[in-house]
C-alpha cells in the first residue's frame, strides 16, 4: 500500500481515538472526581500519525456537601471539549478527503496505463 494511503489511515485513526477519549471526557463530565483524559497527536515513522493519550491530573472544582466537607467535581471543561470535537472532526474530514483523492489518482494512473 502506498506511503500516503498508509500515513492517511493512521491519521484516521488517531483521530477517531482523540474523538473517542474526548467523548469519554464529556460523558463523564458530571461523574464526581473524574479525571479527564487527553489525546496528543505525534508525527510516527515516515509521516504516520500516532495518538498518546494522558491523564489530566489537575483538579476538579471543590464544593461544600451540607454535611459540611468537601467533594471534587471533575475536572471536564465542557466548552474545551466540545470544541475540540469540532476541531477534530475537521481534521478526520480532511484526512479521509486527502484519502479519496489519492486512491482516485492511482485509479486514473492505472487507467492511463491500460
Amino acid at each position: 500500500m502506498p506511503l500516503t494511503i498508509n500515513n492517511s489511515i493512521s491519521a484516521l485513526n488517531a483521530l477517531s481515538n482523540k474523538q473517542n477519549v474526548t467523548a469519554n471526557n464529556i460523558a463523564n463530565s458530571e461523574t464526581k472526581e473524574f479525571k479527564k483524559m487527553t489525546t496528543v497527536l505525534e508525527e510516527g515513522a515516515h509521516g504516520a500519525v500516532n495518538a498518546k493519550t494522558q491523564q489530566v491530573n489537575t483538579p476538579g472544582t471543590m464544593v461544600n456537601q451540607p454535611e459540611g466537607s468537601l467533594q471534587e467535581l471533575s475536572n471536564v471543561d465542557l466548552v474545551h471539549e466540545t470544541t475540540d470535537m469540532i476541531t477534530t472532526k475537521h481534521a478526520y474530514e480532511a484526512n479521509l478527503k486527502a484519502l479519496n483523492i489519492s486512491v482516485e489518482m492511482e485509479d486514473a494512473a492505472l487507467d492511463l496505463i491500460g
